[in-house]
């Protein structure tokens, strides 16, 4: 059997699961949508990171395994708001604490070998670092749109907590490859 690529019966504007129609103009799928762009980016932010291997070896983050990492919690987070736009069954794998404390153990890992920061950083200086400075923005606008929804439709506090520290886990990446590839940052010029 050839896979359904697609099935043409969101053509009316309606994305449905089981018995339940939503508009795709929902607030939950602009999150669910969020959630897929930002996982699909950290797909590119993995294979350059995986490139590269040679030249990131022997730091102190792996920077394609915490890509992964994170893909797997967002994954978790796309099973718990899926339940909660068509009102299924909350999934048995969701985004707990456990998971923000991956993301803070990460950062304190990489504060302890980029140099203090004191001004902004332009973004950019390699390429991986750019691709998680982009990841880092999605993650932010991902943030603000689960804020929204959560105003309207309550979301656990455990997701939030991850989403709140995920930009910032992004941005340490994104220092860290600059640093462990010898590419100086550069604040802006203002």
């Amino acid at each position: 059997m050839k896979t359904a690529f697609y099935t043409g019966n969101g053509d009316d504007g309606q994305t449905r699961v089981g018995a339940k129609a939503i508009p795709k103009s929902s607030p939950l799928l602009s999150l669910l949508g969020s959630l897929d762009e930002l996982n699909s980016w950290l797909g590119l932010c993995r294979v350059e990171a995986d490139r590269m291997a040679e030249r990131l070896q022997g730091g102190a983050v792996n920077i394609a395994g915490a890509c992964r990492a994170i893909q797997e919690a967002l994954f978790r987070a796309q099973a718990q708001i899926g339940s909660l736009a068509f009102d299924v069954e909350r999934p048995k794998t969701v985004v707990h604490g456990k998971h923000t404390r991956v993301l803070e153990k990460l950062i304190a890992d990489i504060d302890g070998v980029v140099p203090k920061l004191t001004t902004f950083v332009v973004p950019g200086g390699s390429e991986l670092s750019a691709r998680l400075d982009v990841a880092r923005t999605l993650a932010r606008r991902l943030e603000r749109t689960a804020v929204a929804v959560h105003r309207s439709k309550p979301l656990p506090d455990e997701l939030l907590e991850f989403l709140n520290r995920l930009s910032s886990a992004l941005f340490a990446l994104a220092r860290y490859a600059n640093v462990v590839q010898g590419v100086p940052e550069e604040p802006p010029a203002y």
